[in-house]
């Protein structure tokens, strides 16, 4: 796991524990599940959890018939399942795979009694604290002058004599960056709205990702 949606926790806890739940809804039994699958230790010493969660919900599916000459619509309810992979640091930040996956953050609130609201991100500081970071993408808004919103690409974006003024001044929504973390070479992007992600290097597994986040993000969440 190498990107997602990052929720941070408001309350403490030490251990996530696998469960399932049935509820109901609309008249019918519904199933949440809840599947950490390993528990492990990050290089700087804290634990950390992986799994998966899902959950089944009452949804209208849409049917078309044609009958002599006649169209007949008719929308009736169907159960659909919704799955998510997550992460997470006990006490710290969960991360699932998208923002369709923040049912995710309720079911480990469900477990572990703690509140997890999704993060968001503040971009500048984030940005201002990577020493050699250079911007490969940038979306921003609320500028002065005639550009007031929109997206930019291309390479060191800040030392763009036109157009670097922007980044400095506006406020951003979406940051790419080609960095450094430790002694590896980082290309990754990050929305203000919480989703992260990490491009190069291939081999940035689950444990790289959840240490990333930790130690670079979180500090930057709101």
């Amino acid at each position: 796991m190498k990107a997602g949606v990052l929720g941070i926790v408001r309350d403490d806890f030490e251990v996530v524990d696998s469960f399932s739940e049935t509820v109901e809804q609309d008249g019918q039994e519904l199933e949440r599940v809840l599947d950490v699958r390993r528990v492990f230790s990050l290089p700087s010493g804290e634990v950390a959890f992986e799994g998966r969660a899902a959950v089944e919900r009452v949804v209208n599916r849409t049917t078309t018939e044609l009958d002599f000459g006649e169209v007949r619509v008719e929308e009736t309810p169907a159960t659909e399942t919704r799955v998510t992979q997550l992460a997470g640091v006990p006490g710290e930040f969960v991360v699932v795979g998208s923002g369709k996956g923040t049912f995710g953050f309720d079911l480990v609130s469900r477990d572990t009694g703690a509140d997890i609201e999704r993060a968001s991100l503040d971009l500048i500081g984030f940005l201002d604290a990577q020493a050699d970071a250079e911007p490969w993408r940038a979306g921003f808004y609320d500028n002065d002058g005639n550009c007031e919103n929109g997206v930019l690409h291309g390479t060191d974006l800040l030392a763009d004599d036109e157009l670097g003024h922007v980044l400095r001044d506006a406020r951003l929504n979406q940051l790419g960056l080609d960095c450094s973390y430790g002694d590896r070479s980082l290309k990754m992007t990050a929305s203000e709205s919480g989703y992260v992600e990490v491009y190069r290097p291939s081999d940035f597994g689950t444990e790289d990702f959840l240490g990333y986040l930790l130690e670079e993000v979180v500090p930057r969440a709101e």
